[in-house]
C-alpha cells in the first residue's frame, strides 16, 4: 500500500511539473502564418524569442497557404476552433472584424508602438475606430524600368519619367512593334488601376463609405489613361489580355520596358541579372499615388489568451524586429523607427518603395472590399476590350457596387442588433 501511495505522489508531482510554476498549466498560442520558407524562418526566429522572454507561455505555428487561409479561417470561425493568432490579408481584416471574429486591441497597451508605425500600414488595422491587428509586412506598387531598353531608345536611364505626360512619351519611345518590344506591360483589376485613379484625384468610395466613386470624372480619367495607353499610344503590350504575356515575365524577358511591381519582384530580377532600375509612380494631376498591400497578424475573438497573444504582435511589429526583416529580406519596415537601422547598400532600391509608401492610399477599411473588385474588375476589362467606353464601364460598375454598399449596411446594423 505504501508503494503504491509513493508511486501516486510521483505521478503527481510529474504532473504539476509539466506546467507553470504553482501547478498552472502552461499557456498554449497557436497562430496560422501565411509566411514564405526564408520569411518563415525569421518569424520562428522572433517567436523563439518570445518563448525566452515569457517562459510560462509555449508557442505553436502552423503555416497555411495564403490562398487556403481565408476559408480556412472562415470555416474555423463557424466551429469555434480558431487559433489565437492569424496572419491575413489587409483586405481579408475588415469582413472578420465587422462579423465580430476579431479581439480589439486597444486595451492591451499599443498606443505607444502604433505611434511609431506607418500611418497607411496601422490604417489597414483600424475598422470603425478599433484597431483589430498589428501590420507585419506592408507594400505597394513602384515603377520598375529597364535600363538597357531606356539607353537603346535614346533616353537616359537615370532619369525615368516623373508624371503621366512623360510616361506617355517615354513609352512611345520605347515601344518598337517590329522587335515585339512595347513601353509598358500592364495588369487589369481594381487594385493594379489604383495608382493611376488615385493619382487623378479619383477613390473607390466617397468619403463616408457609402455609395461608388469610380464613375467620378476623376476617376474616369485616371483609367482613360490607362486604357490610353493600350488603345490611342499602342504603347502597352497587351500584357492583361487573356493569353498575353504576363507583365512580369514580358519585363524579365524585355518585352516590356516598363512595369508596376512591388518589393517582392526585386530579388529574382536581381537573380536574372536584368539591368533595371526602381522609381516613384509618375505623378498625376492630383500629385504622386500608390496602392497599398500587405498582411496584418489579429488576434481572434475566441482566443482565451487575447493579452498574451498580443504580447506577440507587438514583438513582430518592433523596430528591432522590423529592422531585421528589412535587412534580411528587402522589404519596407512597418515601424518608421527602423528606418535608420536598414542597410541601404545591401537594398538600394528600398528607399524608393519606402519614399513611395508616403504617398501611398490604403482601400476602403470595408468588409466588402473582395466583392467590390470582383464587381469592378469585369467592366475594367470591357473597357480596355473596347466594349465599352470607360465612362459606360465605371457606371455600370458603380451600380453594382452601390448594391453591395447597400447590403454591407443592412448586414452591419444586423450584426450590431
Amino acid at each position: 500500500m505504501r508503494f503504491m501511495l509513493v508511486l501516486l505522489l510521483a505521478a503527481m508531482f510529474l504532473v504539476q511539473g509539466c506546467g507553470k510554476e504553482g501547478g498552472e498549466e502552461a499557456t498554449v498560442i497557436t497562430v496560422w502564418e501565411t509566411y514564405s520558407a526564408e520569411e518563415r524562418e525569421i518569424f520562428l526566429g522572433w517567436v523563439e524569442q518570445f518563448r525566452t522572454a515569457n517562459p510560462g507561455i509555449s508557442v505553436e505555428v502552423t503555416n497555411i497557404p495564403f490562398d487556403g487561409m481565408e476559408p480556412k479561417i472562415l470555416m474555423s470561425l463557424a466551429t469555434e476552433t480558431a487559433p489565437d493568432i492569424g496572419r491575413v490579408d489587409v483586405a481579408f481584416l475588415p469582413k472578420l472584424a465587422i462579423r465580430g471574429g476579431l479581439q480589439p486591441l486597444d486595451g492591451f497597451d499599443i498606443a505607444d508602438l502604433t505611434r511609431e508605425l506607418r500611418p497607411v500600414a496601422l490604417s489597414s488595422c483600424i475598422v470603425d475606430g478599433k484597431t483589430y491587428g498589428l501590420p507585419d509586412q506592408v507594400n505597394g506598387l513602384c515603377l520598375f524600368y529597364n535600363r538597357d531598353l531606356f539607353t537603346q531608345a535614346g533616353l537616359d536611364p537615370d532619369d525615368p519619367p516623373d508624371d503621366w505626360e512623360e510616361f506617355a512619351e517615354y513609352a512611345v519611345k520605347l515601344t518598337d512593334s517590329e522587335k515585339d518590344v512595347f513601353g509598358f506591360g500592364m495588369r487589369n483589376s481594381l487594385w493594379w488601376s489604383l495608382p493611376f485613379i488615385y493619382s487623378f484625384g479619383g477613390r473607390i468610395l466617397t468619403e463616408d463609405n457609402r455609395e461608388c466613386a469610380l464613375a467620378t470624372d476623376e476617376a474616369v480619367a485616371g483609367f482613360q489613361f490607362k486604357v490610353d495607353l493600350y488603345s490611342k499610344y499602342k504603347a502597352e503590350g497587351g500584357a492583361w489580355r487573356s493569353g498575353g504575356i504576363r507583365d512580369d515575365l514580358g519585363f524579365q524577358n524585355r518585352k516590356y520596358a516598363m512595369i508596376f511591381n512591388g518589393p517582392w519582384a526585386v530579388g529574382g530580377l536581381e537573380r536574372g541579372g536584368i539591368n533595371f532600375d526602381v522609381a516613384l509612380v509618375p505623378e498625376g494631376p492630383a500629385g504622386r499615388a500608390t496602392n497599398v498591400g500587405g498582411n496584418n497578424l489579429v488576434v481572434f475573438s475566441t482566443s482565451k489568451h487575447p493579452r498574451e497573444a498580443c504580447e506577440l504582435l507587438k514583438l513582430v511589429a518592433s523596430k528591432e524586429a522590423q529592422a531585421e526583416w528589412a535587412n534580411a529580406l528587402g522589404q519596407i519596415p512597418v515601424n518608421t523607427a527602423a528606418d535608420e537601422m536598414i542597410d541601404f547598400e545591401k537594398h538600394p532600391y528600398l528607399k524608393v518603395f519606402m519614399e513611395q509608401m508616403d504617398y501611398a492610399r490604403p482601400r476602403p477599411g470595408i468588409g466588402s472590399y473582395p466583392e467590390i473588385e470582383n464587381a469592378v474588375n469585369p467592366e475594367m476589362q470591357a473597357a480596355l476590350d473596347g466594349k465599352k467606353s470607360v465612362r459606360e464601364a465605371m457606371e455600370s460598375a458603380c451600380s453594382e457596387v452601390n448594391e453591395i454598399m447597400t447590403e454591407e449596411e443592412v448586414l452591419k446594423a444586423r450584426l450590431s442588433e
